[in-house]
């Protein structure tokens, strides 16, 4: 789902001081055998399932799951789970040979059975974020089928050439047996064969988890630390204080931050590719109906307006009116002037929609979002419509938001399109039962492209699409900036178009 899709809505959490761990300015955590990252949010919020999950949490998943494809530092997919795998000429089988020699936490071994066992989740009506792997879904998987113990052939209703990129992250990452007899396990700790195993007896839900190095895992020693402290602090000051003060050796921080951490000798690396965005939940009416007419999502795209955004709350973002990030093929200047600001424009399509007088809805607010849609509520308010704000009591409120609201807020990582329009737009914010022929058409030509022109080709149509039902209402584009401390670790660097780390990237400073 896009980057950090649980960021619907997130409540603060208690924020840290910035006394605390001994050490210099920039870091200088005491334990040199720790990793200690902070993040924006819980990430393990609704339990340990990983089909619960996407790309936006791949980073914490990492250390406990294993994907059966896997991001190489550059960003291109090779082997993971699966040793090798090979796609038939149209795109529509896919062979996996699977790793020999993989054990989980639960002692079960990586076998054909379990991978297939692992694919049948996937169409667990449950598990909304992948259902298109499901019957009728924009990746529907006809058959998984086991010739022998260690191959997978997956047959696709469609061409899938792209779903290499999905399969290397959360989306492809595989419990072992124990979770799928009993999937309920996966509330209290992961079932995985990755290199880290949860420390139950050191983790705190909400605001500590452990991991220590699993011993079942071969590949283990390649990750530089014996343990990983993974601290969700939701206040982007209180974050940035974590890293200077010493009590956190790296993590995602916010633009506003980035000035004082390196003032203060903390390593801030940068990487494109995210949007911040409204994403409209309700596509359909079930819960506000205004909501099923196209033209009141064209008038809330129109009325919002993304200049004032950025240079009041977001300064050094880029202000943005494409669904995709400025560096996408997908982009376009003649949708950004299309879509730029105009009040006259929005008030007349509520006039054609039949609701000249405007209408209300209520929308949920975390620590993070409240200025933003203040902002934002000014702006509608100047067209009749009335947004309500409402700070949401709880993170597992703010991840129930998909089902009962109109509009949630989010960041959106667009280094994998697929993923984001099969887990996020049509899955995780689509569970009220939106559908758009046009769209699912575009998906499926992404899912099918082969070269770079029939690539670009299908993102410029879920651009423009995209921003034509209203399903997606840009705001922002920030750099993603990860700060770290550069006493203890060496650069770090993104996987290709992903702007979202390894875990393997931590690697110690030399």
């Amino acid at each position: 789902m896009a980057t950090a899709v649980a960021g619907v809505a997130i409540v603060a959490l208690t924020a840290c001081s910035s006394g605390g761990a001994s050490g210099s300015a920039g870091g200088g955590a005491a334990d040199p055998e720790t990793l200690t990252i902070v993040q924006e949010q819980d990430m393990a919020a609704t339990g340990y399932d990983p089909l619960m999950y996407s790309s936006g949490q791949r980073q914490f998943y990492e250390a406990s799951y294993e994907s059966l494809l896997r991001f190489a530092p550059d960003g291109t997919v090779g082997p993971g789970l699966a040793s090798a795998f090979e796609f038939n000429e149209d795109g529509t089988v896919l062979t996996l040979t699977l790793t020999e020699g993989v054990t989980f936490t639960d002692e079960s071994a990586l076998t054909a059975d379990l991978v297939i066992a692992n694919l049948a989740r996937r169409s667990d009506t449950s598990l909304p974020a992948y259902s298109g792997f499901a019957p009728g879904g924009d990746a529907e998987i006809v058959s998984a089928e086991a010739p022998d113990a260690s191959t997978v052939v997956i047959t696709f209703a469609a061409p899938q050439f792209q779903i290499v990129q999905s399969l290397a992250g959360v989306p492809g990452m595989i419990v072992g047996q124990t979770a799928l007899d009993d999937p309920s396990v996966l509330d209290d700790a992961p079932v995985g064969s990755g290199p880290y195993e949860l420390d139950t007896d050191n983790t705190v839900k909400g605001s500590t988890y452990t991991f220590t190095r699993n011993e079942l895992n071969g590949s283990a020693d390649d990750y530089a630390f014996d343990t990983v402290v993974f601290r969700p602090i939701i206040d982007p000051q209180a974050r940035a204080n974590a890293l200077i003060s010493g009590q956190a050796d790296a993590g995602v921080v916010k633009s506003s931050t980035v000035s004082l951490l390196e003032s203060k000798n903390v390593g801030v690396a940068q990487k494109g590719g995210t949007v911040v965005s409204m994403i409209a939940f309700d596509k359909t009416g079930t819960s506000v109906p205004q909501m099923a007419d196209e033209r009141v999502h064209q008038a809330i795209q129109l009325a919002i307006d993304r200049d004032r955004l950025v240079k009041t709350l977001h300064e050094g973002d880029t202000p943005q009116r494409n669904v995709l990030p400025s560096a996408s093929p997908g982009w376009s200047s003649e949708l950004d002037e299309q879509w730029a600001r105009d009040v006259d424009r929005a008030k007349a399509l509520l006039a054609e929609a039949g609701y000249p007088d405007g209408f209300s809805f209520e929308i949920l607010s975390g620590g993070e979002t409240q200025s933003d849609l203040e902002s934002i509520q000014t702006d509608l308010a100047e067209i009749g419509i009335t947004m309500e704000i409402r700070p949401a009591a709880s993170t597992q409120e703010a991840f129930a938001a998909v089902n009962t609201t109109a509009i949630g807020i989010l960041p959106l990582d667009w280094s994998d399109p697929v993923g984001n329009m099969f887990g996020v737009i049509f899955g995780f914010a689509n569970l009220q039962g939106g559908d758009d022929a046009d769209l699912r058409a575009a998906t499926g030509a992404l899912a099918a492209a082969q070269d770079d022109a029939a690539r670009t080709a299908a993102l410029q149509d879920i651009n423009a699409r995209l921003l034509e039902i209203g399903w997606v209402y840009p705001l922002y584009e920030p750099f993603t900036s990860v700060a770290y401390d550069t006493d203890k670790l060496a650069e770090v660097e993104f996987p290709g178009e992903q702007s979202i780390p390894l875990l393997s990237a931590f690697a110690p400073a030399s």
